[in-house]
C-alpha cells in the first residue's frame, strides 16, 4: 500500500474474533467476553461522569485506580501502571523494554497479538511449542538466551496454567524480562503478582475486559517494580485512559461483592458445559480460564465451527498447527450454554 513502510508491509495482522454487525442475533461465545453485564455500581459511576467535565483532560496518572488496586493487593501505587487495555501495555513493552537487537519468545499456540506487536516494533521472536499435553514447559525458555519471555497465564487459547511457585523457580534462573499475562487469572486465582517486589525482571499484566465485564472500556494494568513502571509512564501517550474508563475501573475494583458473585456464576456455568461436552465424548484440555479448548473425534473442528455459525452460534476456530484441531468456546450464560449443547448434539447426530 502507498506510504506503508517496510515493517508495516511485512507484519502479520492480528485477526480478532468475529463481531457481526447484527450481533444481537447470535449467541456469541468466541471472544471470551463475560456473559454478565457490569454491575449497577459500575454503570452508575460511568453515567455520573457523563457531564460538562468531559471537556477536561482525564487524570494522566490514573491515581485512583492505582491507589485502589495497590491497597487491595498489598502493593505501592508505584508498582502499578494503568493502560488502555493490556494490549497498549504490550505495545509499550515492545517499544521501550527490549532492544532492537533483542530476541523475544512466546509459547505456541498462544495469544497471536504478541507476534503482531513484535513484528510491528521490529523485534525478533521465537515461538516455543507447548508440551504434548498443551501445558507450558517453562524449561524450554531457558534452552536459549531470550531477552524477553511472554507467558499468557492461563494460556489463551488452551486455558493451561503455570503456578506462582514454578514462576518463582524460573525467575531464579532467568535474567531477561518475564511478562506474565494474567488476563484470565481472576477466574481461578493463583497470580504471580506477589513476586514483583522480589524480582525486578517480572511484569504481571491484568485486564478489566474479562472478569470485570468491561471489554468495551479498554482498561488494563501492569504490575512491576517502580523502575519499570516509571519507564511505561514515560513512553505512554499523555492521556491514555479516558475519564469514563477511569470511573468504571475504579467502581469495578471497589464493587468486590458483584465481582465475586459473577465469578462464581461463571465457574458454575463452565462446570456444567464441561460435563455436557464430556458426556458427548469431547476431549477437553484442563482450563483455568473462562473458556474451554476442545475437540471431538468424530467431527472436524472447522466443520463444527461452521455448522454452529450457520445456527448463529459463534465459537472460535484458529488456523495453524495444533490449534486448528480444536475449537475454543467462551463460557456464556446458562441459557446460551444449553442452546449450544443442544445444537452440538444435533450436529453430532447428523454426522453419524
Amino acid at each position: 500500500m502507498k506510504f506503508w513502510n517496510k515493517t508495516l508491509r511485512s507484519m502479520d495482522e492480528y485477526i480478532p474474533g468475529e463481531q457481526p454487525s447484527n450481533i444481537d442475533e447470535y449467541i456469541k461465545l468466541n471472544t471470551n467476553e463475560n456473559p454478565f453485564p457490569p454491575s449497577e455500581k459500575v454503570l452508575k459511576a460511568i453515567t455520573e461522569h457523563v457531564n460538562a467535565n468531559l471537556r477536561r483532560y482525564p487524570d494522566s496518572k490514573a491515581k485512583n485506580v492505582r491507589n485502589i488496586f495497590a491497597e487491595q493487593n498489598n502493593l505501592s501505587p508505584d508498582n502499578v501502571f494503568v493502560g488502555n487495555g493490556s494490549d497498549e501495555i504490550f505495545t509499550l513493552i515492545f517499544r521501550g523494554l527490549i532492544e532492537k537487537e533483542g530476541v523475544a519468545a512466546f509459547p505456541y499456540p498462544s495469544y497471536s497479538l504478541y507476534d503482531t506487536l513484535a513484528q510491528g516494533n521490529g523485534i525478533k521472536y521465537e515461538k516455543i511449542d507447548l508440551a504434548d499435553d498443551l501445558q507450558i514447559d517453562m524449561d524450554k525458555f531457558l534452552v536459549k538466551k531470550y531477552d524477553m519471555v511472554i507467558i499468557s497465564n492461563p494460556n489463551n487459547p488452551t486455558g493451561t496454567y503455570v503456578g506462582p511457585g514454578r514462576v518463582k523457580e524460573f525467575l531464579k534462573v532467568y535474567k531477561g524480562l518475564l511478562i506474565m499475562d494474567e488476563a484470565y487469572i481472576d477466574f481461578y486465582g493463583g497470580s504471580a503478582i506477589d513476586l514483583v517486589n522480589e524480582f525486578d525482571n517480572l511484569i504481571v499484566t491484568r485486564s478489566f475486559s474479562k472478569s470485570y465485564s468491561l471489554a468495551g472500556l479498554r482498561v488494563g494494568l501492569a504490575i512491576a517494580n517502580p523502575g519499570i513502571i516509571e519507564g511505561l509512564v514515560k513512553i505512554k501517550d499523555s492521556y491514555n485512559i479516558d475519564t469514563l474508563a477511569l470511573a468504571g475501573a475504579e467502581a469495578a475494583l471497589l464493587d468486590t461483592r458483584s465481582f465475586e458473585y459473577n465469578l462464581g456464576m461463571l465457574r458454575n456455568n463452565k462446570e456444567y458445559l464441561e460435563e455436557r461436552l464430556t458426556d458427548m465424548n469431547f476431549q477437553l484440555i484442563p482450563s483455568k480460564a473462562n473458556f474451554i479448548f476442545t475437540k471431538h473425534p468424530d467431527i472436524d473442528s472447522r466443520e463444527l465451527y461452521e455448522k454452529l455459525k450457520e445456527e448463529k452460534i459463534l465459537i472460535r476456530h484458529f488456523r495453524g498447527p495444533v490449534q486448528s484441531d480444536y475449537v475454543r468456546i467462551s463460557i456464556g450464560s446458562m441459557m446460551e450454554i444449553k442452546k449450544l449443547c443442544s445444537a452440538i448434539a444435533g450436529i453430532l447426530e447428523s454426522a453419524k
